[in-house]
């Protein structure tokens, strides 16, 4: 969940392994392959990672230098972390979180809690802070099918179809602005509507609030998530959206995408992010 108006998130999940076994995800490069990370990499030439070190971990079109800035054995690890993911249109995003992993153990189980604090609570890392707390809660969940049952689905359970846009959950001012009764309905503020996605080729712009997704309210930026994903492998028509634009409700159809310039489901491994990045810059330079 989110905390202190967006600038901190929190998850918690409780797993059928014993502590040890689970401090290993998150305190070894090698750790870090196994439940997330495409590529892991460690600053020292130790598989833990300790105070001070820093593991580059990339994770599709996101990269993440994260520093140890406090550990205690099979209690808690805190990374400094300093982001920066290619975005759809090729352009480099940066920002800075600090994410912090508690270890409980009881009865052979174990309690991890994830807690994600920004130190910069502008409107962009809005947009973070949501999509990385709803990332948390896919990755904790599939962090327990790993540990529990040996199972690897990061790809299934990241892989569902995209709008291609940048979207937050509407503030109060927002939908007062777009004419929406903010006690009775919610929606997504698209901050950016990105050339040649889904939105954008059906008419959607940056500022529009998107209230329905295949009938379906999308009062939070959870709700809009879940919708996307109930509809992973479905079939290639197109969905119904319900939006407003400059005070007026509108709807179009729109056909979702499993581009990766939008999914950001790359191989790193076989594609370099430099290269990822010039093809999308060339893309929207011949949209426009």
């Amino acid at each position: 969940m989110l905390l202190n108006n967006g600038t901190a998130s929190s998850n918690s999940i409780w797993i059928d392994a014993p502590v040890l076994a689970l401090w290993k995800f998150v305190s070894t490069a090698s750790g870090w392959k196994r439940f997330l990370a495409d590529i892991s990499s460690l600053s020292s030439s130790c598989d833990d990672i300790q105070v001070g070190d820093t593991v580059m971990l990339v994770i599709g079109e996101l990269t993440n230098h994260a520093t140890c800035s406090g550990r205690q054995e099979y209690e808690h690890i805190v990374f400094d972390e300093r982001y920066s993911v290619i975005l759809p249109d090729g352009n480099i995003w940066s920002y800075k979180l600090c994410t912090t992993f508690e270890f409980v153990e009881h009865d052979g189980s174990t309690k991890l809690t994830v807690t994600v604090n920004s130190p910069d609570p502008n409107e962009a890392l809005h947009w973070i802070m949501e999509c990385g707390e709803m990332g948390w809660r896919q990755s904790l969940f599939h962090l327990k099918l790993v540990a529990e049952l040996g199972l690897d689905l990061r790809n299934e359970i990241f892989n569902y179809p995209r709008l291609g846009v940048m979207n937050y959950t509407a503030t109060k001012k927002q939908l007062i602005e777009q004419g929406l009764d903010s006690e009775k309905q919610g929606g997504n503020y698209i901050g950016t509507s990105y050339p040649g996605g889904p939105a954008w080729q059906a008419g959607i712009r940056d500022g529009a609030i998107i209230t329905r997704l295949a009938y379906q309210p999308v009062s939070t930026y959870r709700d809009f998530v879940r919708v996307l994903g109930s509809l992973s492998g479905k079939s290639a028509a197109p969905i119904e959206v319900v939006y407003y634009e400059n005070g007026r409700c509108l709807n179009t159809l729109i056909y979702l995408t499993y581009e990766d310039q939008f999914t950001g489901m790359i191989d790193p491994e076989s594609i370099s992010l430099a290269e990822v990045s010039a093809r999308r810059r060339q893309r929207t330079k011949e949209i426009h």
